[in-house]
């Protein structure tokens, strides 16, 4: 049975896949009550899903009952996005109900390099026309603001990258964050920017930074060029992220 998540059932996920970094980092920066983020999971606390608007996570042990997640899906018809993992999406898809894709998920290892290049902080107000350019799927500016800027307060955001004559050209984030574990994202730089190994450069300087506080670092690259990209400067693959729509 998926009922309501509380607290203490939230505090048994461990940070330990892409979906599940998503969800922590959830309750690390708003906690379990506010009434526009929802949480719900299993009796056995191997599923574990939280809602914001239309966008749902699932983390999810390989073992859970995708036929009775499946029915929960179908029984909430405001999710319309869910995000989890290779394995759960595959199983979720054979409803016939939602569209599947899937990615890499790839995290640092032995031969993970140091950056080249040295970025600095950015704000947020000044790197989202970088993301607007590059990312089709950018939510609107105050929702996406908002959201960021309540993260960075709070010690679970951070946004690196590089100006050129003043101006923002390339940027990587922390899309979510908590005690444990980070996920890197929001990996944008201007084309007339590209080719100078900024995109790298900000993608090691964040997983340095992580890593140095004893975190651990997710990268999702959303096509097999991100993911040579990770590949080559020492990503390893460690597990395979998935997108539920409808």
């Amino acid at each position: 049975m998926i009922r309501q998540a509380g607290g203490d059932d939230l505090a048994r996920l461990k940070p330990d896949s892409e979906a599940a970094v998503r969800i922590c980092g959830l309750v690390s920066s708003y906690g379990t009550d506010r009434p526009f983020i929802r949480y719900w999971c299993d009796q056995g606390h191997k599923a574990f899903i939280s809602l914001i608007d239309d966008n749902a996570n699932l983390a999810a042990e390989n073992d859970a009952d995708f036929e009775e997640i499946a029915v929960f899906f179908a029984m909430h018809p405001e999710i319309v996005n869910v995000r989890t993992s290779r394995i759960a999406a595959g199983e979720i898809a054979k409803s016939g109900v939602w569209q599947a894709e899937y990615g890499s998920v790839m995290t640092t290892g032995a031969n993970t390099e140091q950056p080249t290049k040295k970025p600095e902080p950015l704000f947020p107000r000044e790197v989202y026309p970088v993301l607007k350019a590059c990312f089709e799927d950018m939510p609107e500016f105050e929702a996406w603001y908002a959201d960021v800027s309540h993260r960075i307060r709070h010690g679970f955001c951070r946004i690196v990258g590089f100006r050129h004559e003043g101006v923002p050209v390339s940027c990587a984030m922390t899309t979510s964050e908590c005690k444990e574990a980070a996920v890197i994202g929001g990996v944008a730089t201007l084309e007339g920017a590209r080719g100078r190994g900024y995109a790298s450069s900000n993608v090691l300087t964040l997983a340095d930074m992580l890593l140095s506080e004893g975190k651990r670092v997710f990268l999702s690259p959303k096509n097999e060029s991100a993911r040579a990209l990770y590949s080559q400067i020492g990503f390893r693959e460690c597990s395979g992220w998935g997108n539920l729509k409808k």
